[in-house]
């Protein structure tokens, strides 16, 4: 098993479009450890807006990467809070919610730091159903 070790916990900034989001979401992602490779977490805020509808949003997850060097398989999970406000000009109603997702996918993250991506597949898991969600997601690793 190879250990890409680091000075400190690798770190990640990125935006996120689809996923856990599930629509656009900034996020932190860290490592536990001082490598890159292996279990870390992640956390970030998303929102979408448009006439009549707001929607924020505050996925948290797990995550563990396999492989090494800058290029790895992501599996993880968790849950996300979702809240929004639907509304005309006669009526407005408040609805929150959070549903439970799994991400598996692709990550190039670098052991020195630079260009983060990350790109997959999330099902999440809500109210009994299921809806299948991708994502596409860039930033800077440090």
């Amino acid at each position: 098993k190879t250990r890409l070790v680091t000075d400190r916990p690798p770190q990640a900034v990125y935006f996120l479009l689809g996923g856990s989001g599930p629509l656009l979401s900034a996020n932190y992602d860290r490592r536990f450890g001082k490598r890159v490779n292996g279990l870390g977490f992640s956390g970030g805020v998303g929102y979408y807006g448009a006439i009549g509808i707001n929607i924020v949003s505050f996925p948290v997850s797990i995550n563990y990467l396999f492989g090494h060097q800058t290029h790895f398989f992501e599996a993880g999970t968790g849950a996300t809070f979702l809240t929004a406000n639907v509304g005309g000009i006669f009526d407005n109603a408040h609805h929150s919610v959070v549903f439970y997702h799994l991400s598996l996918g692709y990550r190039h993250q670098p052991t020195r730091g630079g260009f983060f991506f990350r790109g997959g597949i999330t099902p999440l898991f809500f109210n009994g159903g299921t809806f299948t969600s991708y994502y596409l997601g860039f930033g800077y690793n440090f």
